[in-house]
């Protein structure tokens, strides 16, 4: 197993060696599950990241399967960085919700046959627990997209009024009370089956962040910590770190960039705005021991920016510069 260490001066102590576990995601290399795992053997990393949707579905491997899996990795001198289910809608939305709710529960059993314990799982946007005004429907008109021209006497259907004291059933307090209740009941059935579950979140805001996690009274629940999705969403990187080093068990290491009009693209690591002298020496301050997982989610060269987002963190833990 490789191990990439760096040197890191804590406030009054000497040097110390802390550790850093890096990892790649084998769906960014394109390939096959054995040939990627062969190729991530070939990278300066200790760890795999599986994707539990595509590539271990739960109903299409069996108990030796996943023995084999295990032992293929071993054999590479590598172990298994967690699984991700990267559903296609937030965790509470209400589409899908049943077999959504239950697909992430299959995955947590395969977990401890990987001998891992992470599962990512996407929250999504994470609703405002003070907002009691109803939402349309995604598919209700608007008066501005009426057929004015065609009926000038159209008009949206209106807004139903809930009963008084009471928010409407669509609205952000209720999608966040449901977001709550869903995070619960994973959380408890991940406590049975040696699950840690790490929410990623699409925006960081502290105040949700911090409500949401308070609400979860049935067992530990942490986040996944993403430079990208900060910067696309205009966040400022060492300061949310600070704000939620506690709460962070996984750390998704992308880059981006944003243009003149505020939007923002996904780029290999050390191309876009990240600071990652300044997040090395942070996670390291803060004693991190999780994962932290080299990725590309797009572009045409994925595994090709993977390898030299890992030789840009390696060379900055080689040179001592955080």
């Amino acid at each position: 197993m490789v191990l990439l260490c760096s040197f890191v001066r804590l406030p009054q102590e000497s040097p110390k060696i802390m550790p850093l576990r890096l990892a790649v995601a084998t769906e960014d290399f394109g390939s096959s599950l054995r040939e990627a795992i062969a190729e991530a053997a070939k990278c300066p990393v200790s760890g795999i990241r599986l994707n539990a949707r595509t590539e271990v579905r739960a109903e299409e491997f069996t108990d030796t399967g996943l023995r084999q899996l295990a032992h293929y990795i071993g054999e590479h001198q590598m172990s298994v960085a967690g699984l991700i289910f990267p559903s296609r809608s937030a965790v509470y939305d209400s589409e899908n919700l049943d077999r959504r709710v239950a697909a992430i529960r299959t995955s947590m059993s395969l977990l401890r046959r990987l001998k891992t314990s992470e599962l990512i799982v996407r929250c999504g946007r994470i609703p405002d627990p003070d907002d009691n005004t109803a939402s349309a429907p995604a598919d209700t008109p608007s008066n501005e997209n009426v057929d004015s021209l065609r009926n000038p006497f159209s008009f949206a259907p209106p807004t139903p009024v809930p009963p008084a004291n009471q928010p409407p059933a669509n609205s952000e307090i209720k999608k966040f009370e449901l977001l709550c209740e869903i995070v619960s009941d994973l959380v408890r059935h991940a406590n049975h089956v040696g699950c840690r579950l790490q929410l990623q979140v699409a925006s960081y805001d502290s105040g949700r962040i911090n409500r949401l996690l308070d609400h979860i009274k049935t067992g530990p629940v942490q986040i996944v910590f993403d430079p990208a999705t900060i910067i696309m969403t205009g966040g400022r990187m060492s300061s949310l770190f600070r704000d939620h080093y506690q709460q962070v068990g996984y750390v998704r290491a992308r880059d981006a960039i944003r243009d003149i009009d505020g939007a923002g693209v996904e780029v290999a690591v050390g191309e876009g705005l990240a600071d990652w002298p300044e997040l090395i020496a942070l996670l390291s301050e803060a004693h991190y021991d999780g994962w932290m997982c080299v990725e590309r989610t797009g572009g045409d060269s994925r595994a090709d920016d993977v390898r030299s987002g890992l030789a840009h963190i390696c060379n900055l833990i080689m040179q001592g510069r955080h």
